[in-house]
């Protein structure tokens, strides 16, 4: 079987971060959804001249409506995430200082319906909230996880970057770690 996964958006206002729609097949008894293949994704990357990262790590986090998780990231490791269950509002923002879109940020509704995967660079981070009642994150990484200290971190409300996000924030259930 040929996959139709394809690129869907270049970045808005991120350099280096892609959309992807992947191959859905539906019937009567449900979908079923090629969520990553090797030679597809090499062969996406490559129609628009990057280089497909191997990805060793698979992790999934379950979050509760208004959780917000994140900003984090570091300056090694490629991320393929994605929606598995509910809705998810995902913020991207670019810490590469020798990027042309440098502490600059993006937005993206992702969901088990539209089923958009992110590939996020290296030296951005990214933070999501959920805005179902429940929430299944799943995101692909290049290298293994980095350990927190050794992490770039940015409060989800930091004022330096302005970042919208559409709830009450009197609402947000946050970790410790993301409460600044």
């Amino acid at each position: 079987m040929i996959s139709k996964s394809k690129i869907i958006q270049q970045p808005k206002n991120i350099k280096d971060v892609i959309t992807i729609q992947p191959d859905v097949y539906y019937d009567n008894r449900g979908e079923n959804i090629e969520t990553f293949s090797t030679k597809t994704y090499k062969e996406l990357l490559r129609s628009k001249n990057k280089k497909s990262p191997k990805f060793i790590v698979d992790s999934v986090s379950f979050s509760r409506k208004y959780t917000i998780r994140g900003l984090h990231g570091d300056h090694e490791t490629y991320k393929l995430v994605q929606c598995l269950k509910g809705a998810i509002y995902v913020v991207v923002l670019d810490l590469r200082e020798d990027s042309p879109t440098y502490k600059q940020h993006d937005a993206f509704y992702i969901n088990d319906k539209n089923r958009h995967q992110l590939l996020i660079p290296p030296g951005c981070v990214n933070g999501h909230l959920c805005l179902s009642d429940e929430c299944i994150f799943h995101y692909k990484l290049s290298k293994e996880y980095v350990p927190i200290d050794k992490q770039l971190s940015i409060t989800w409300n930091d004022p330096e970057y302005n970042i919208f996000w559409p709830v009450s924030y009197s609402n947000l259930i946050l970790s410790d770690r993301d409460r600044g």
